[in-house]
């Protein structure tokens, strides 16, 4: 029985690393992969321990790649972060602690107005109050505050008009 129970452990293993090499995952990703696999919750859980001991599984470290991928490729405000992390099963605690990390990236004004200023061919032909209420909710559907969101939308507006009248003259 011994030898059938370090089987299925090493087969456990090896289906949660292989599940592991696509990108980082958090515990309750690999958890449900294990389960979805069939593999039973004392095996998953022993599995899930090891892989923490040998530091293949951190929550923590998979959100903080998270959130530094996005803020490369597709930046989000900190609410949707947070809405984002806790769907893929990351615990409130760790959520709270790497948003505090990247507070200031993740709402900063420059971080927004980038964004906006991507998407500038979506509210170019649309007149200035339609094309501020969808700005508003482009960006709120990105997790960002409203207060953020207004001053970006402020200050690439007035971009976008200063940039108008030197096309005109």
């Amino acid at each position: 029985m011994e030898n059938d129970e370090a089987d299925l452990m090493a087969k456990a293993r090896d289906e949660a690393v292989r599940f592991l090499t696509v990108r980082s995952r958090t515990v309750a990703e690999v958890r449900q992969r294990l389960r979805r696999r069939g593999f039973a919750p004392e095996v998953t859980e022993r599995t899930l321990a090891d892989l923490k001991r040998l530091r293949l599984l951190d929550d923590a470290a998979t959100a903080r790649g998270w959130i530094e991928s996005c803020l490369r490729s597709r930046p989000l405000g900190s609410a949707r972060v947070a809405q984002e992390l806790r769907r893929r099963g990351v615990a409130p605690e760790v959520v709270r602690t790497v948003l505090a990390e990247f507070a200031g990236a993740l709402d900063a004004e420059g971080t927004a107005v980038a964004l906006l200023r991507r998407q500038r061919w979506r509210y170019a032909q649309l007149e200035e109050a339609v094309a501020r209420r969808r700005m508003l909710g482009f960006m709120a559907r990105r997790g960002y505050d409203q207060e953020a969101a207004w001053k970006a939308i402020d200050r690439v507006w007035e971009e976008w008009q200063g940039h108008e009248g030197e096309r005109d003259s």
